[in-house]
């Protein structure tokens, strides 16, 4: 699975449970079809449109790169 495609699963996830909303009033609020937003949640689709994640990072006044980049892995600084 792409990493950017995962990070977006994880980090929307994330925003919506926080704001307490369900995939049709988050397409409701956006714009974006709840069958689009369905496959983001799934990692169906099969390309990420930067208008649906700008506008998704409008909607929850998060930088964009915060979505996309929500799954990279930390770099730990303790010895084994």
């Amino acid at each position: 699975m792409n990493v950017y495609k995962h990070g977006v699963q994880k980090m929307l996830r994330e925003l919506m449970y926080e704001r307490r909303i369900n995939q049709s009033q988050l397409g409701r609020e956006t714009g974006i079809p709840q069958a689009t937003i369905s496959r983001y949640l799934n990692g169906t689709t099969k390309s990420l449109k930067f208008d649906t994640l700008k506008s998704l990072a409008e909607y929850f006044s998060v930088p964009m790169e915060q979505i996309v980049r929500s799954d990279e892995p930390e770099i730990s600084t303790h010895s084994p």
